[in-house]
């Protein structure tokens, strides 16, 4: 079911919602149940590594001041962009989120080896950027496994016990005017398994019925739990995927030259890693199905990539060829829109 266009912005509103808790200490069947409990497909997750974000935001004041060693990331990397600045690469819109990333990934580094060890060496045992990488790897090795077998209890599903494609994502939504129009984070649904964001300041908001709420910023070691359209679909939809964004008016007051602060997060994301991997839903009695049978991941990340990219400003000139003639075609402007249109089950 498509989103009521009747929902009220809330964006400078100071309604916060109320997530329910539980420690990443816990038992994968009190994680599970406690997934299984959550009505918007977010919960607050206790006891992590406190997030380097003073690393990730020196990280971004080199990288945003030298080119060569961006492009450098880039080119190791073909396939996708690592570092991504839509605004200062002259492709930033009033639709394009307003903000600098950097996508790594323990396959993507193992690629980008094979094209400049150098550089992943540099990456991996220099500087600030160096220091981030123990709390992604610790993040991935000790607990993304209890989550991802939380998971896959919650939705009854041994499929999502295989998932294992990580990308660390940094990202700096740098210091911008209060006039500023362009979202730091448009709305969108996640793609994957589960995602986990650590965020320095307010800012995130959930889709909770009709109304835009706030996110209280957890502790330091607290972080964000969200579900992607793999679990929504993989759970015929009893667990949500959330659609969230982060505001561009932030809950912070600017400051007395009329500047929004700025905001770090440190996110995890994780999904299936084969594109042949099923999403199929696991129905339970009493319900009906909502998504069909039959679809791979690679499928849904297929049809979606697109979308995200055109969000982000990183999509290439012959694909936004493409995919502009897709909508014209299809009307299908959003990821929500490719589920609706190629995995809902019909009605």
């Amino acid at each position: 079911k498509k989103e009521s266009s009747t929902r009220t912005d809330k964006n400078s509103s100071t309604m916060k919602l109320a997530t329910p808790s539980v420690s990443v200490d816990s038992s994968p069947q009190a994680i599970a149940l406690a997934i299984e409990n959550c009505r918007h497909g977010v919960l607050t997750v206790t006891g992590f590594p406190r997030p380097p974000f003073d690393e990730i935001l020196s990280t971004f004041d080199q990288l945003s001041n030298d080119k060569a060693f961006t492009d450098r990331l880039n080119e190791a990397y073909p396939k996708n962009l690592v570092y991504k600045d839509a605004f200062a690469n002259g492709k930033g819109g009033d639709n394009i989120d307003k903000k600098r990333v950097l996508d790594l990934s323990p396959d993507r580094l193992e690629e980008m080896k094979k094209r400049d060890l150098e550089l992943v060496e540099s990456v991996e045992n220099e500087g600030s950027l160096a220091l981030t990488m123990a709390f992604w790897e610790r993040l991935r090795s000790e607990f993304a496994p209890k989550i991802i077998e939380a998971v896959a209890q919650a939705i009854g599903s041994p499929d999502v016990l295989a998932d294992s494609a990580f990308n660390y994502r940094m990202v700096d939504y740098y210091e911008r005017s209060a006039t500023s129009t362009p979202p730091r984070c448009g709305e969108h649904r996640d793609f994957g398994s589960f995602t986990l964001v650590f965020p320095s300041h307010s800012g995130l908001q959930i889709l909770a019925g009709n109304e835009w709420k706030d996110i209280q910023v957890p502790n330091l070691g607290d972080a964000v739990l969200l579900f992607g359209w793999c679990t929504q679909i993989r759970s015929n939809g009893r667990i949500p995927a959330a659609l969230h964004r982060v505001t561009h008016k932030q809950q912070v007051a600017a400051n007395q030259k009329g500047m929004i602060p700025r905001r770090a997060s440190a996110v995890l994301f994780c999904a299936p890693k084969q594109p042949t991997t099923p999403l199929e839903p696991v129905v339970r009695p009493g319900e009906e199905p909502k998504y069909i049978g039959g679809i791979q991941a690679g499928q849904l990340r297929g049809a979606m990539a697109l979308k995200w990219q055109m969000r982000e400003g990183t999509i290439r000139p012959e694909d936004l060829i493409k995919e502009e003639a897709e909508i014209l075609a299809t009307n299908m402007r959003t990821q929500d829109d490719v589920v609706q249109k190629t995995v809902a089950a019909s009605t």
